[in-house]
């Protein structure tokens, strides 16, 4: 699945590209948002099946060459056929089957979706504003079943675990273990997300990147509000 995905985001941005489409164009032409395209093309997230037959109508070609590739043309497909034909009808019925039980699975992965808030962007960084937040109900395949809210990261200071302009996922909650990472408001006009520790003999809490180029920052108890966790 994690292959598909991989090629499916390759064959999209050549056909954009093809088209003289920025993300943000195709998006429009699509009715899905640029932070969706881009995650088709980076194959971090997977469109629903129906969704597939939509992009394959509007650049004119079929499925099976956006999710397999070019290598996927009408002489493999004559191949396929040629071995099928050959087999005697006990071997047709068990590829057959093999055949179904396959796209089946493979329908019920591509449709493994639900809807969820993404609340806007968080820095990696230095905290950014609230007023870079906004809120829209989008539907994404998936999602950790724990999550309560998505929200876009724009930084790198969470990298490699967390990369810059990913959408990443958080439980709500008031609290965290020590060490765990989660999503911060400070100072009721920003929001970050980092790892979380206490400095217990200055009594301040220590936000750390896993960047190492970034110092850890340290707050007032009463500077820093917990919005959540993060699950992956």
């Amino acid at each position: 699945m994690k292959e598909s995905k991989i090629i499916f985001g390759q064959m999209i941005d050549y056909f954009r590209r093809q088209n003289n489409l920025t993300m943000e164009e195709l998006g429009q032409k699509l009715g899905k948002a640029k932070s969706s395209i881009s995650r088709w093309v980076s194959g971090e997230r997977y469109p629903k099946i129906e969704e597939i037959e939509q992009i394959a109508n509007f650049f004119n070609t079929d499925i099976y060459t956006l999710i397999f590739g070019f290598n996927y043309n009408e002489d493999s497909k004559s191949d396929l056929l040629t071995v099928y034909n050959q087999l005697t009808d006990i071997r047709k019925h068990k590829v057959y089957s093999y055949a179904k039980q396959q796209l089946d699975e493979q329908t019920d992965n591509l449709n493994e979706h639900r809807s969820i808030y993404l609340v806007g962007s968080s820095a990696a960084g230095l905290p950014l504003d609230y007023g870079d937040l906004d809120a829209e109900l989008i539907d994404l395949s998936n999602i950790p079943a724990k999550a309560d809210k998505a929200i876009h990261i724009k930084g790198d200071s969470m990298e490699p675990k967390i990369a810059n302009n990913s959408i990443i996922f958080y439980h709500e909650q008031p609290t965290l273990e020590i060490g765990e990472i989660g999503i911060f408001e400070i100072n009721g006009s920003a929001v970050t997300c980092k790892k979380y520790y206490v400095d217990y003999e200055s009594k301040k809490i220590v936000l750390k990147s896993i960047n190492p180029k970034y110092e850890p920052m340290y707050f007032n108890g009463e500077q820093v509000r917990i919005l959540g966790k993060v699950v992956f």
